[in-house]
């Protein structure tokens, strides 16, 4: 054998090396070939996890059973098997789940080794969906573990985060939200059990209540650049003049999250992110005045470097209630507002309001950012307009933005009947299209050829999502579970579905 082979080093990259075709089982047979292989792939092969299962199928037949297509612990482990076990747990390094694959009274025994070390002492990862199964890894003692992602399927119990800040006191990563189809409220969690943590580098956890002493303490962090949190009314008038401003000094990503936008502008008012890169805001209830828009981005201006934010982001969520009688509509004049952040990349506004912009008014607006890589405008509200953005308005926007990918716009379709030759035909270079919403856009029997023509010129053939209407929404060429409901014709969706087999099949043969 050569001698590099007999480095551990170089065989773990070898090993950990994945490719189409490598699967468990490879690395376990490389495993029994020698000895020198053993170690290393023994590590690749055990350093991630997708469940517990693996382990308990470890033990002998006698110690385990199956029930329901989970494994369980038949009879108490003897230390010849608790010492098996422990061979293979020292090398895991992260967990990935969805489910624990074993029985809870199975995940709580492990929890308990006859040992003083904890049974999964080296895991510096965890990502699992919140269950009845999954959440009893809080009896864990986890004393390696850096990043802890949490996905709410049930309501998070408050014990949780008070038992990972006692057992984890490295955790530098904490990530909590609630699974895509669940919308849990975990206001009732203390937050200031987050000040048990010092290094933090990223807290996201859009739904969770911030008070001002954790505020503060998470100011204090030098390291943190990544910070997402809900806040109620009373946090930007406790924040104390011994204490405003409060510096996030690293800061790079911020999320803010509250039922009013002045609620987070006079937050915001009394913070500074000087290094910050991308800024989101979420209204949850009150729709924003024109006063609130505008002082919302002078807020953002002031608490921040505005040349070094490529991000910046205003969304209203929607909810259940009855649609307002008057509603203001959004032209350039508010949309100016961007222009003091000149290194703008991603814009995303998406408010209770009605749009009416023209081809020359979002060329003027879109031409200030030619890097732009998305744009989307009332993406979740819509429009609300029998008009839009012409196609060949579209066209000049994507001439000068050359990086622009992911568009949400409504689409003025009436008279566009003629099918147009293709952008490379007429010796255009255009970016390709991942991603188009054309909103509450109109569209009549006669354009339906045309715009297809048109779209599928724009799309990316490997990777495109269209959406239409949202009423229904169309991912990577599947039909997904309807959407938000914008009463929407019977007529409109069907024509909007009949652009989405066209252009499907248009860009098959692309392929």
């Amino acid at each position: 054998m050569h001698h590099a082979l007999q480095l551990q080093e170089i065989l773990l990259n070898i090993f950990g090396h994945r490719y189409p075709g490598l699967d468990t089982s490879d690395l376990a047979a490389l495993a029994r070939t020698c000895r020198a292989f053993k170690e290393p792939a023994l590590d690749v092969l055990w350093e991630d996890l997708n469940d517990l299962s693996p382990l308990l199928r470890c033990v002998p037949e006698a110690s385990r059973q199956i029930s329901s297509g989970l494994y369980g612990i038949r009879r108490p482990l003897t230390q010849i098997e608790w010492d098996i076990l422990r061979s293979y747990t020292r090398r895991i390094r992260s967990i990935f789940m969805e489910d624990a694959g074993i029985n809870e009274e199975s995940v709580v025994k492990l929890s308990k080794p006859p040992t003083i070390e904890p049974f999964l002492s080296n895991v510096r990862k965890l990502r699992f969906d919140y269950t009845p199964r999954t959440k009893l890894l809080s009896f864990h003692h986890l004393p390696s573990l850096v990043s802890l992602d949490i996905q709410l399927k049930i309501p998070l119990k408050r014990g949780i985060l008070w038992t990972f800040s006692k057992f984890s006191p490295s955790l530098t990563e904490l990530y909590i939200e609630s699974h895509h189809l669940a919308n849990f409220d975990i206001s009732g969690i203390d937050p200031r059990i987050i000040c048990h943590w010092r290094n933090l580098r990223t807290f996201w956890c859009s739904k969770l209540h911030l008070d001002v002493i954790t505020l503060v303490h998470l100011s204090r962090m030098p390291a943190l650049t990544c910070l997402s949190f809900t806040f109620r009314s009373e946090l930007p008038d406790e924040i104390s003049p011994s204490f405003s401003p409060l510096i996030f000094s690293n800061l790079k990503k911020l999320m803010l999250r509250s039922w009013s936008l002045d609620l987070i502008f006079r937050l915001v008012s009394q913070t500074r992110y000087p290094a910050v890169t991308n800024v989101s805001a979420f209204i949850t209830q009150l729709r924003p005045s024109r006063q609130h828009l505008s002082s919302f981005f002078t807020g953002v201006q002031n608490s921040g470097s505005p040349h070094t934010i490529q991000g910046l982001s205003l969304v209203q969520e929607r909810t259940w209630t009855r649609p307002p009688i008057w509603e203001p509509v959004l032209g350039l004049e508010d949309l100016q507002l961007y222009t003091p952040f000149s290194n703008l990349r991603r814009i995303n506004l998406s408010i209770e309001w009605k749009v009416n912009l023209t081809d020359n008014e979002l060329l003027s607006f879109a031409s200030a950012w030619p890097l732009l890589e998305e744009l989307l405008i009332n993406m979740d509200w819509g429009w609300k307009t029998l008009g839009g953005i012409t196609p060949n308005g579209l066209l000049q926007v994507l001439q000068i933005c050359r990086s622009l990918t992911r568009i949400a716009l409504a689409i003025d379709t009436r008279g566009y009947t003629e099918v147009p030759p293709s952008p490379a035909s007429l010796g255009l270079t255009l970016p390709r299209i991942s991603f188009i919403d054309v909103l509450d856009s109109n569209i009549e029997e006669e354009s339906v050829p045309a715009i297809t023509a048109f779209i599928a010129g724009l799309v990316l053939p490997s990777e495109f999502e269209f959406r239409a209407c949202h009423s229904y929404e169309i991912d990577g060429w599947n039909m997904i579970v309807p959407g938000w409901n914008r009463n929407v014709p019977d007529c409109q969706q069907r024509r909007w579905k009949g652009v989405y087999d066209r252009v499907k099949d248009a860009v098959s043969q692309l392929r």
